[in-house]
């Protein structure tokens, strides 16, 4: 019974350290980790979205003669 105990563990151990390497390592021979891409398109979204709130700000501030 302490033998299986013990077997049982092990082997959840190990599926457990394979999960995380499984997450941590890199997918592609260029060094980027698995959240690189997702990351980049992520910041670019970012950037984009507050240039469009920027332009919609100054237009409807234009409308309102603020910046006359």
């Amino acid at each position: 019974m302490i033998h299986e105990l013990c077997t049982r563990t092990r082997d959840l151990v190990h599926r457990m350290i394979w999960a995380v390497r499984l997450r941590l390592e890199p997918l592609d021979e260029r060094g980027g980790g698995r959240n690189s891409d997702e990351g980049m398109h992520i910041g670019a979204g970012a950037v984009i979205a507050g240039t469009i709130a920027a332009g919609v700000g100054a237009f409807i501030a234009n409308k309102l003669g603020a910046l006359k």
